[in-house]
């Protein structure tokens, strides 16, 4: 458990190659640790090495099959890869099935819908499907995040990439700001470096589509 909480501050801290590289060392003496390879699929995504995160997702979910983040991380790796979008569909409802109400999940799976909805090959019927699809995820997502109150970072960033989805980007600008004020009042264990480098990435891209649609 220690070892997991050192390694975990390790990745908050924004040094996810070689956090990575000590709890890969951690789970060839360990191979059963669930925690630790949940960690390690959070660091391949980060890397973005979505092979890598395929097979430990596969082995997250061979250790522990009802619980959701294994599901997640697979759904992941498939959304990343052309051609596998429903794959992907399928392990994040699989995913939501076990955790009905996380956002993140949602969240991926809104975005797997909408790769489809502006993918050209499809009729135009199925691909609307996709749209009203997406958008109830997103509108979910809203929902479950307003009556949670008391929202974190996470949440705000949540809940303004949502926005930018949904096209109301003044109401994303203003959730960003919530994000970083909310990171920086939060607990030092709490904060992930590389979540606030997302937040202020989006935080960027949103003003900037801001300044082109004033243009």
């Amino acid at each position: 458990r220690d070892t997991y909480e050192t390694l975990k501050a390790l990745y908050y801290s924004g040094k996810v190659k070689p956090s990575l590289n000590k709890i890969l060392v951690e789970l060839e003496n360990d191979s059963k640790n669930l925690e630790l390879s949940l960690l390690a699929c959070q660091c391949f995504e980060r890397t973005k090495n979505f092979d890598e995160l395929s097979s430990y997702a596969d082995v997250s979910i061979k250790l522990a099959p009802k619980i959701a983040g294994g599901y997640y991380y697979k759904g992941v790796a498939f959304q990343h890869t052309k051609g596998k979008e429903q794959e992907a569909l399928k392990n994040f409802n699989e995913a939501l099935t076990l955790d009905p109400d996380n956002t993140v999940y949602l969240k991926s799976k809104a975005v797997t819908h909408l790769l489809l909805y502006t993918d050209y090959h499809l009729p135009i019927k199925f691909a609307e499907k996709h749209r009203v699809k997406a958008e109830e995820s997103l509108l979910k997502i809203i929902e479950l995040i307003e009556q949670k109150g008391n929202s974190d970072y996470i949440d705000f960033w949540t809940i303004g990439d949502v926005s930018i989805m949904l096209s109301r980007n003044l109401e994303a600008k203003k959730y960003f700001i919530k994000a970083v004020n909310a990171f920086n009042t939060s607990d030092k264990s709490k904060q992930d470096i590389n979540i606030y480098k997302d937040i202020i990435k989006a935080q960027k891209a949103c003003i900037k589509l801001m300044e082109k649609f004033t243009e």
